[in-house]
C-alpha cells in the first residue's frame, strides 16, 4: 500500500487527486474507495491506497483513510469490544 494526501476532490464529477509520498499524483474515481463514502473525504486527508495502470496512466484504486501504525492496535482492541458485544447472545 502507497501513502499520500488528497489533494483536489471535483464532487460534481465524483472524482479527486492524491498526491502520492512517491512524488507523484495519482487520479481516482468515487468507485476506488473502501470504507469511506466519496462524501466525506477532505482535501489534506491522508489515506492509504494501490495504483495500478489504465489506458489514462496511473490510477489509485482501494483507497481507503490512512491510520497511523501507532494506533492500529488500539483500533483492533475496539473492533474486538464491539464484536464480543455482538456475538454475546447467552
Amino acid at each position: 500500500m502507497q501513502v499520500g494526501t488528497i489533494s483536489k476532490l471535483f464532487h460534481d464529477k465524483e472524482y479527486g487527486k492524491i498526491n502520492a509520498d512517491i512524488g507523484e499524483e495519482l487520479h481516482f474515481h468515487k468507485d476506488c474507495l473502501w470504507e469511506i463514502p466519496f462524501a466525506e473525504l477532505m482535501e489534506g486527508q491522508e489515506v492509504e491506497f494501490e495504483i495500478q495502470s489504465s489506458y489514462k496512466g496511473r490510477l489509485a484504486f482501494h483507497i481507503r483513510p490512512y491510520i497511523k501504525k501507532d494506533h492500529q492496535n488500539d483500533i483492533e482492541e475496539i473492533e474486538y469490544d464491539l464484536n464480543s458485544l455482538y456475538c454475546s447472545y447467552d
